[in-house]
């Protein structure tokens, strides 16, 4: 075979693998921007008033929630530190939220105590309907970061997360 033609052979089969592979990334582009989504979750149950009320804290692992019982009904508070991805653990020892990963600390409502965080935990809205409690997922309220009234005690929790979202050792 002639050098020409073989040097025009292989051209024409890099040509041949490189439209094939641009065209399967055409079609997956395609196919992840068309094709039926499955529904995305926007509202979950965190249970009946009464029971967030005898739990107190009940962590929402699947969504990172912790949904708190206060004085102003129940609250909704995202797992994240506001700090790279730093994930909140509670303590039961002094009623406080914080990050094994940085020491981010939040009081039982989700305001700023310590530590590098950009601001409060987030809040989701959470609504009582009947006598359910429950969390609407659609949007995230990050406030700033606020004076806290509340002092931690003790030195607070350390070491592993035993239950999920709460601190083995301070677990309620």
């Amino acid at each position: 075979m002639a050098p020409w033609l073989h040097w025009y052979i292989s051209g024409v089969k890099r040509l041949i693998i490189a439209l094939s592979v641009v065209g399967a990334i055409l079609v997956a582009a395609v196919i992840f921007v068309v094709w039926p989504r499955s529904q995305q979750v926007t509202e979950i149950a965190a249970g009946t008033v009464d029971e967030v009320e005898a739990r107190q804290i009940v962590y929402l692992e699947e969504y990172g929630v912790f949904v708190v019982s206060s004085d102003l009904g129940p609250i909704a508070l995202s797992d994240d530190a506001r700090h790279v991805g730093d994930r909140v653990l509670y303590c039961a020892m002094d009623n406080t939220f914080s990050s094994p990963a940085h020491g981010e600390r939040f009081d039982r409502l989700g305001r700023y105590m310590g530590g590098p965080a950009a601001g409060d935990l987030g809040r989701y809205l959470t609504v009582v309907t009947g006598d359910r409690v429950l969390v609407d997922l659609t949007e995230l309220a990050l406030p700033d970061r606020s004076a806290s009234t509340d002092e931690p005690v003790g030195p607070g929790c350390v070491g592993a997360e035993g239950s999920p979202g709460f601190y083995e050792d301070g677990t309620p």
